[in-house]
């Protein structure tokens, strides 16, 4: 795998509720931090085509958290 990210791919970032924000991961990346639990509902997510921070149980994400290991 590279290391270097697609200028095309869109760059996600995290945020806990207690405002410490992470990132830039890669579509791939922030499954993989949802599979892993260290992203939770209660969690907030943000690239640059968005207005505003998402929350993670609001969105189609979520899907990850109910389904870890499913495609």
């Amino acid at each position: 795998m590279s290391d270097v990210i697609n200028a095309e791919e869109k760059l996600w970032y995290y945020a806990k509720p207690d405002g410490s924000k992470f990132g830039p991961y890669s579509d791939e990346e922030l499954v993989k931090l949802l599979r892993n639990g260290i992203l939770t509902k209660d969690d907030f997510i943000w690239m640059v085509d968005f207005e505003n921070w998402m929350n993670v149980g609001n969105s189609i994400y979520s899907y990850y958290l109910e389904h870890p290991f499913q495609e």
